[in-house]
C-alpha cells in the first residue's frame, strides 16, 4: 500500500526504516503536519504493511469531542488483544490495574494509580514484543484522552527490545501537554511539508474519474496550497461542468472550510453529527439508542457525504475540526438539549457525569460528578478526576470540592492548578477539619516545589485547626519535623518528632506509627542521640505500603538514610532498591524520582559510578518533569555528584553551582550543604586545596562550635573533607580540633566513616608537624577501618596519603605498591582525577617502569611462564596455585609493565628486560 502513495518518499523511506529497525533495536518515528496535510493516510498505509509483515501491530486514534472518557484510546490500542492472554502474560497487580484502568468485567472497584496502569502497559508491550516485532501506531496523539497520552509517554520513553512507534500530530501544539516526545534517544521526527503540485494533481484526478476537467483540477490544485484534504473538499463542493469564473467555495482559513463543509446537510444528519461530537465514545449501536432506528441510514449519508467515517466500531469525524465546527454552529439550548438526551443511553458513571454535567441537570449532575470522580481516581486516572470534581465547580459545588480536587491534581503532578485551587479553598472554607487538610496539601506542595519555610507556617496553622489528637495531627506533626529539620531547626524538629510519635501511639494506627518512629529515628540520629534500634525494627515492622504518603515519611526511606550515613550503605542500598522495585511496579513516578536520587548518592559513595550513571538518568527524566524547584534540585544535586566523583570538572561546577542556586531560594539547609560537599569534594580532586578550604572552612565551625554530635549527619563526608582541606590549604591550627572531634566521636558511635577519615586527617596533621612516622601509623589504622567500608574512593584517598607520606621517607617500594593499590581502586570506580593524582606520585618516584625491581618473585615467575604461551589454568597447575591468584597476578604484571597482552609481555622478556 506505502507504493500507491504519491508525493512522501522521504515519509516513505522513514516508515520502511522504522519497520526495519524494529528487528534491531526500539524507535519512535513522529509524523507531525498541518490538519490535512495527509498524516493519517502515511499512518494507515504503514500500519496496513507492518501487519503484512512477522509484526504485531497495535494502532489506536484520538478524535476531539466535547467528553473525553479517561483510558478510552487505551481500550482500542488493546482491542484486538485476547484479555485472558493479557491475565497470562502479566502478575496479577498489573494485569489487575490495566483491566481495571479499561473497565473490563470485575474490575470496577480495583485501585490502580496512573503509574500502575502505565507499567502494566510497558510490561504487556514487552511481552508480546518478544514473540515477535511490536508496533505501536498512534494518529492523532494531540485528540488522546490525558490519562491514555500519559501512557503512551510513559510508554515511549522505556522502549526496548523490538519494539517501536509510530505517531502523528499537529505541530505547535503546547509542548507542555503529555505526550512529549523531544528528547528520546531514538525519535525521529518527520514535518510534513505540502505537496507538490503534481503530487497533488495525481491524487485529485484518481478521486475525480472522467467528470472533472482539467482545467477544473489545475483550479483545486493551485488553491489546495498543497493540502490533500483542501483538495478533496473543494473537489467535493466542485458544481457539476466547468468550475465558475469566481474563486471555488474555499474559505481562507480552516473553520471557514469547516463551516463551509457542515452547510445544508439537513437537520436529520445535523442531529447525527450533533450526537457524535457531544458523545466521548460514538458508535452506531450508541447512536441508534440515543436518536431511533434510523440513526444508522443518517451515519451511512453523513459517511457518504465525507463528513464521518467507521473505525468499527467507532464512527467519527473524517477531521477533529469538523466535530468542533459542528458543536460551534448548534446553540447552547440544542447542545445541553442533546447531552441530557444521551446521558440517559451513555453506560459508566464518568460518561453519563459528564453529560448530565453538560447538560445542567442539577442537582443530579453534582452529585454523579462526585462519584464518578471517585471512581476514575480508583482506576488510576487522577487528571479525569480533578476535571470531574472541577466540572462540578462549575455548576456550583462547595468549595470542598476544590481540596479534593487539587489532590487529584497533585497526584497527576499538576503543581500549578493544585496550588491555585488550594489558594482558593483556603481563603473561602471556614476554620476547621476541612481547611486544615487543605492547608497540609499546601504545605506538601510548598516543601514538593519552592519552600520549606511556607510550608513550616501552613502547617502551624493547619495544627491549630484540626481536631486535637486526630490522625490528622499526626500526619501535621509529620511535616512540621520534616519542615524545621531541612530549615536546619533540629532540636524543634526532634522535639516535634517526639510528640509527634506518643500521639501517633496513642492512637495506635500502624502505618501512621511506622511514619512517626521512622521520622523520630531520622532527626534523634541527626542531633546525636545516636540510632534507636529497636525503633528501627519497629518502623519496618509496621509499616504500610499501602497507606499514600509523599516519599520522605516512608520508613524504609528514613531508615535507608539512617544506615547510610551511619555506614552501613549495603543494608541501605538494599532497602532502597527495594522501594524501588515497589514504585516501579506501583508505577508511582514522582515517589520513584525522590527514591533514585538517593540511590544514586550511594552508589557514588560505594564506588558503583557506572549503576550510578545509569540511576542518575532515570531520576532525572522523573524530576524534571515534575517541573518544580524543589525536584530540579534533586535531579541537579544527583548528577553534581555523579559528574564530581567520575572527575567531569567543569560539568560538576556548572551543575552543583546551579543546585547551589536553587537550594538557597527553596532555603533548603540539607541540599545547601549537599552542594558545597560537593564542590569541596571537585577542588580537593583536582588538588586546588585553598579553594576547597574556602569552601568548607564554615563546615568546620560550625561542626567545632557544636560539638559535632553525629559525624555522619548531613551526608558525612563534608566534615572529613573539610578538615583536610583546611590542613592541605595550610591551616593546621583550624583543623585540628575538628580532627580530634572526628577521631573522638567516631570511637564513641562507633561510625566507621568518621574513623577512617579522622584518621587520615590525623597523618595530614601529623605530616604538616614534620612526624611522618607517626602519620604513617596513623594512616595504618585508618586503612583498618576502610576494610570494614565499602568506600573505595575514600579508600583509594588514604592509601594515596600513605603513598605520599611513604615517598617522603625515602620508601619507595612501599610507596610504589601504596599509590599502586590506590590508582587500582580509583581507575576501577572511574575516578579519574583521584587517578591522575596516583599517576603523578607514581611518576614522581622515578621508578623506571618494567624494571625488575617493580616486579614481585611470584609476579616474576607468573610473567615468564605466560610469556610462553601457558595458559592461566596451566600457570596455576605448575605453580600450584589457583587460577584467580594467576589471573590477579598477571593483571599486576601488565600495569607494571604497561603491557597489554601475552604477546607485548613476550617481546620485553625477549628483549631481557628482566634480567638482572
Amino acid at each position: 500500500m506505502l507504493e500507491q502513495i504519491h508525493g512522501r518518499n522521504r515519509e516513505l523511506l522513514a516508515i520502511d526504516r522504522l519497520l526495519a529497525q524494529l528487528e534491531e533495536r526500539p524507535a519512535v518515528l513522529v509524523f507531525e503536519g498541518e490538519p490535512g496535510i495527509g498524516k493519517t493516510t502515511l499512518m494507515r498505509a504503514a500500519v496496513t504493511d507492518a501487519r503484512k509483515g512477522q509484526r504485531t501491530v497495535l494502532a489506536c486514534s484520538g478524535a476531539m469531542t466535547e467528553t473525553r472518557l479517561s483510558y478510552v484510546a487505551l481500550s482500542d490500542l488493546f482491542s484486538s488483544v485476547d484479555p485472558d492472554a493479557v491475565a497470562a502474560l502479566l502478575p496479577p497487580p498489573q494485569s489487575e490495574a490495566l483491566d481495571a484502568a479499561l473497565l473490563r468485567a470485575g474490575s470496577a472497584s480495583a485501585d490502580a494509580d496512573p503509574g500502575a496502569v502505565a507499567s502494566a502497559v510497558l510490561a504487556l508491550l514487552e511481552k508480546l514484543a518478544e514473540r515477535q516485532p511490536l508496533l505501536v501506531a498512534v494518529d492523532d496523539v494531540q485528540w488522546l484522552d490525558r490519562p491514555s497520552a500519559g501512557v503512551i509517554e510513559f510508554c515511549a520513553r522505556r522502549l526496548s527490545g523490538s519494539m517501536g512507534m509510530l505517531i502523528s500530530r499537529r505541530p505547535r501544539l503546547d509542548r507542555g501537554a503529555p505526550p512529549r516526545f523531544e528528547g528520546l534517544k531514538d525519535l525521529v521526527v518527520e514535518r510534513m511539508s505540502p505537496l507538490s503540485d503534481s503530487a497533488l494533481t495525481t491524487i485529485v484526478r484518481e478521486q475525480a474519474g472522467e467528470g472533472v476537467s482539467r482545467r477544473a483540477v489545475a483550479r483545486i490544485v493551485d488553491l489546495a496550497g498543497g493540502n490533500p484534504l483542501y483538495a478533496l473538499e473543494l473537489l467535493r463542493a466542485l458544481p457539476p461542468g466547468e468550475p465558475p469564473a469566481g474563486p471555488l467555495a474555499l474559505p481562507p482559513n480552516l473553520q471557514e472550510m469547516v463551516a463551509s463543509r457542515l452547510a445544508g446537510l439537513g437537520p436529520e444528519v445535523e442531529e447525527v453529527l450533533l450526537a457524535v461530537a457531544a458523545l466521548a465514545d460514538p458508535t452506531v449501536d450508541l447512536l441508534t439508542r440515543a436518536l431511533g432506528p434510523e440513526a444508522p441510514e443518517l451515519v451511512e449519508q453523513a459517511e457518504a457525504l465525507g463528513v464521518l467515517e467507521r473505525w468499527e466500531p467507532r464512527v467519527r469525524f473524517t477531521h477533529p475540526l469538523l466535530a468542533e465546527g459542528t458543536l460551534a454552529r448548534a446553540p447552547a439550548s440544542r447542545r445541553r438539549a442533546m447531552h441530557r438526551r444521551l446521558s440517559g443511553v451513555v453506560s459508566g458513571a464518568e460518561d453519563r457525569a459528564r453529560h448530565l454535567a453538560l447538560g445542567e441537570v442539577l442537582p443530579e449532575a453534582l452529585t454523579a460528578l462526585e462519584e464518578a470522580a471517585a471512581e476514575t481516581r480508583a482506576r488510576g486516572a487522577p487528571m479525569a478526576a480533578a476535571e470531574l470534581l472541577e466540572l462540578a465547580l462549575e455548576l456550583g459545588g462547595d468549595s470542598w470540592l476544590r481540596v479534593r480536587a487539587a489532590a487529584h491534581h497533585l497526584d497527576a503532578g499538576e503543581v500549578p492548578r493544585a496550588e491555585e485551587l488550594l489558594e482558593t479553598a483556603t481563603a473561602d472554607l471556614a476554620e476547621g477539619e476541612e481547611r486544615a487538610e487543605a492547608l497540609v496539601l499546601l504545605a506538601d506542595l510548598r516543601m514538593r516545589a519552592d519552600s520549606f519555610v511556607e510550608a513550616q507556617a501552613l502547617l502551624e496553622q493547619a495544627a491549630a485547626e484540626a481536631a486535637a489528637g486526630s490522625p490528622r495531627q499526626v500526619e501535621i506533626g509529620l511535616r512540621l519535623s520534616f519542615a524545621q529539620y531541612n530549615l536546619n531547626r533540629r532540636i524543634e524538629a526532634a522535639a516535634t518528632g517526639q510528640r509527634t510519635f506518643e500521639l501517633a501511639e496513642r492512637l495506635q494506627v500502624p502505618g501512621l506509627l511506622a511514619q512517626a518512629l521512622g521520622v523520630l529515628l531520622n532527626v534523634d540520629f541527626a542531633i546525636g542521640r545516636g540510632i534507636d534500634k529497636d525503633r528501627l525494627v519497629r518502623a519496618l515492622e509496621l509499616e504500610d505500603p499501602a497507606l499514600r504518603t509523599w516519599t520522605p515519611f516512608r520508613p524504609t526511606l528514613t531508615v535507608s538514610m539512617v544506615l547510610a550515613f551511619s555506614g552501613r550503605i549495603d543494608e541501605a542500598l538494599e532497602l532502597l532498591e527495594g522501594l524501588s522495585r515497589e514504585y516501579t511496579v506501583r508505577g508511582e513516578e514522582h515517589d520513584l524520582a525522590w527514591t533514585l536520587a538517593r540511590v544514586v548518592w550511594l552508589q557514588c559513595w560505594r564506588g558503583d559510578l557506572e549503576s550510578a550513571e545509569w540511576m542518575v538518568n532515570e531520576a532525572e527524566q522523573r524530576l524534571l518533569a515534575l517541573d518544580t524547584p524543589v525536584a530540579r534540585l534533586l535531579a541537579l544535586t544527583a548528577r553534581g555528584q555523579v559528574e564530581a566523583y567520575a572527575g567531569r570538572a567543569d560539568s560538576a561546577r556548572e551543575v552543583a553551582e546551579a543546585a547551589l542556586a536553587l537550594a538557597e531560594e527553596t532555603q533548603w539547609r540539607g541540599a545547601i550543604a549537599w552542594q558545597h560537599m560537593t564542590l569541596g569534594f571537585l577542588e580537593l580532586s583536582v588538588g586546588d586545596h585553598e579553594a576547597a578550604a574556602a569552601r568548607l572552612a564554615a563546615f568546620a565551625e560550625g561542626a567545632i562550635a557544636s560539638g559535632l554530635p553525629e559525624p555522619a549527619a548531613d551526608g558525612a563526608l563534608v566534615y572529613g573533607d573539610a578538615a583536610e582541606a583546611l590542613i592541605l590549604g595550610g591551616r593546621v591550627e583550624e583543623a585540628e580540633p575538628l580532627v580530634e572531634l572526628l577521631e573522638e566521636r567516631g570511637e564513641a558511635l562507633d561510625r566507621t566513616w568518621a574513623i577512617a577519615v579522622g584518621g587520615r586527617c590525623r597523618a595530614l596533621v601529623l605530616a604538616a608537624a614534620g612526624d611522618v612516622r607517626g602519620a604513617e601509623k596513623a594512616l595504618q589504622r585508618a586503612l583498618a577501618a576502610h576494610r570494614r567500608l565499602p568506600m573505595p574512593v575514600e579508600h583509594g584517598r588514604t592509601l594515596l596519603a600513605l603513598g605520599r607520606m611513604q615517598r617522603r621517607m625515602r620508601e619507595r617500594s612501599e610507596a610504589k605498591r601504596s599509590l599502586d593499590r590506590a590508582l587500582a581502586m580509583f581507575e576501577k570506580v572511574g575516578a579519574q582525577l583521584w587517578a591522575e593524582q596516583a599517576r603523578s606520585e607514581l611518576a614522581a618516584l622515578g621508578l623506571r617502569a618494567g624494571s625488575r625491581d617493580e616486579l614481585t618473585a611470584s609476579e616474576e615467575r607468573v610473567a615468564r611462564l605466560a610469556a610462553t604461551g601457558l595458559t592461566n589454568r596451566q600457570i596455576a597447575s605448575s605453580l600450584q596455585v589457583s587460577p584467580k591468584t594467576v589471573e590477579s597476578q598477571l593483571g599486576r604484571v601488565y600495569r607494571k609493565l604497561e603491557v597489554r597482552s601475552r604477546a607485548e609481555l613476550g617481546a620485553r622478556i625477549a628483549a631481557g628486560e628482566l634480567d638482572g
